[in-house]
């Protein structure tokens, strides 16, 4: 459900771009263009198999004209060509800090789930070099690591702008949170009502949805 809930929060408008930081098999940008029309969408994965996967996704879906999928790491995306390029960044990132909790012995699963290669800071860091000035930045954490989120977005030049917690069901705690950002010096920060998973309805309805495939 996470990138589901994330793609459904963010609101780009058409002929916006837009950079999916760890796009896995490309559900984001799909789910994006499905609701938007002419976006121009940079996904970037670090790992090729997923990679591979997000680039069939696109091909099967028609959307190789809006979704460019790149196998590399982030860092490698620091270029002059990226840099203050972004209408908005948007992530479903790994959620467990690093150095903490039991690691996934499925390395695919491990990098996916643990930062192994991306942490928290230097995501943030490089969403705020690819935004151009009061750009967005769009992403899901458990609520565990909202102090830390709240802690690192000023200094790297962004500022809270929307706080939104999911939880399970309306009698059991948050479990995560979607934050938005904007690459400027200030925002009416504002905490919006919270998603309810057990009654949430789909950003479109099961026919509607994009194809995709899935790794083993």
């Amino acid at each position: 459900m996470d990138p589901f809930a994330l793609s459904d929060h963010a609101r780009p408008c058409p002929g916006q771009c837009i950079m999916d930081i760890g796009t896995g098999v490309g559900i984001i940008p799909l789910l994006l263009c499905h609701k938007t029309p002419n976006l121009t969408i940079t996904a970037v994965e670090i790992q090729e198999d997923l990679a591979l996967t997000a680039r069939e996704n696109v091909r099967i879906n028609h959307r190789e004209k809006e979704i460019v999928v790149h196998h590399a790491d982030i860092a490698e995306m620091l270029t002059p060509e990226y840099l203050a390029s972004q209408d908005m960044v948007i992530t479903n990132p790994p959620y467990q800090k690093q150095n903490h909790g039991r690691l996934n012995p499925h390395p695919q699963k491990a990098m996916a789930r643990h930062e192994i290669t991306l942490t928290l800071e230097t995501l943030v860091k490089s969403a705020s070099k690819f935004l151009k000035p009061n750009g967005i930045f769009h992403t899901i954490y458990p609520v565990g690591r909202l102090p830390e989120l709240m802690n690192v977005l000023p200094g790297k030049g962004l500022t809270p702008d929307t706080l939104k917690f999911i939880h399970p069901r309306k009698t059991q705690k948050a479990k995560l949170f979607i934050m938005t950002a904007r690459k400027c010096p200030h925002c009416d920060f504002s905490i919006l009502p919270p998603l309810y998973l057990h009654t949430a309805d789909s950003c479109c309805s099961k026919s509607d949805l994009p194809q995709f495939m899935f790794n083993a």
